[in-house]
């Protein structure tokens, strides 16, 4: 083969490589490029800072150092946008006030304003019963029983001894505590309640006991003094119920004392 012929086809050799090596490079950028890691610069507070790679960008947010809002630049992009954008993450959802979550989950709140408030309406007298009435019919029932019981049987004499104080320590109990809610307390609930409880329980153990006493009269008095008992229970078990439901029942003790 002559020199011109070496020659010619080396040209032809090298004319079919140079695409190849062309190609290869191309490759190789191609790959150097797509492994290269995210550069993110970020904006906040009116401060740009970084770069910061992708895997240190999370963790900047998971930490609370920055937020999906923050803006952001990547190197290619035309614009600043949203981390949110950038990372291509959804933003969290805003957070729930409390009250409205509550009511999202269907459970009432605390308090409303939908009704009375404030120690009114029955609230009010239930404070008169416990503050007035409630003492001035046991001074009433003391005056005028005491003297004529004596007269008739001097040995119950010890029953209205024990009964008198056995009530009057009930009629103190309550009068502090009607004082307490008329005054405005934020337990006036769970007094109340309580109240009731030992009221309705305290009546029972004074008669119970106080029927112990009266062992030694007529069985005609001991029957009617027992049915008067009977009776005045049965009375003490009418109020405890009708102020127990009212205790739970009302909107306005709902909405004093919030929901229980």
């Amino acid at each position: 083969m002559s020199a011109r012929e070496h020659a010619a086809a080396a040209c032809s050799s090298e004319r079919d490589i140079l695409p190849i090596v062309r190609r290869s490079h191309e490759i190789r950028s191609i790959t150097c490029s797509a492994k290269k890691p995210m550069q993110i610069y970020i904006t906040k507070d009116g401060n740009q800072t970084g770069p910061f790679t992708e895997e240190q960008t999370r963790g900047m947010i998971s930490a609370g150092m920055i937020s999906h809002d923050d803006l952001a630049w990547i190197e290619g992009a035309a614009d600043w946008k949203p981390l949110s954008a950038v990372l291509g993450i959804s933003p969290p959802l805003p957070r729930i006030p409390r009250s409205a979550s509550s009511v999202l989950a269907g459970q009432p709140l605390s308090k409303s304003s939908d009704g009375p408030t404030g120690v009114g309406g029955w609230l009010v007298l239930f404070c008169v019963v416990l503050t007035i009435l409630d003492p001035l019919n046991l001074l009433v029932q003391m005056v005028s029983e005491w003297g004529r019981a004596f007269r008739i049987f001097s040995t119950i004499k010890y029953v209205f001894i024990w009964e008198n104080v056995g009530l009057s320590a009930i009629v103190i109990y309550g009068f502090i505590v009607g004082c307490m809610i008329w005054s405005g307390s934020q337990r006036g609930r769970a007094i109340a309640r309580r109240f009731l409880l030992y009221r309705l329980f305290g009546f029972i153990g004074v008669e119970v006991i106080a029927i112990q006493f009266m062992s030694d009269l007529p069985s005609e008095v001991l029957t009617a003094r027992i049915g008067w008992m009977v009776r005045r229970l049965f009375g003490e078990g009418v109020h405890f119920a009708i102020w127990w439901f009212y205790f739970k029942k009302s909107k306005r003790v709902r909405n004093t004392y919030g929901h229980e």
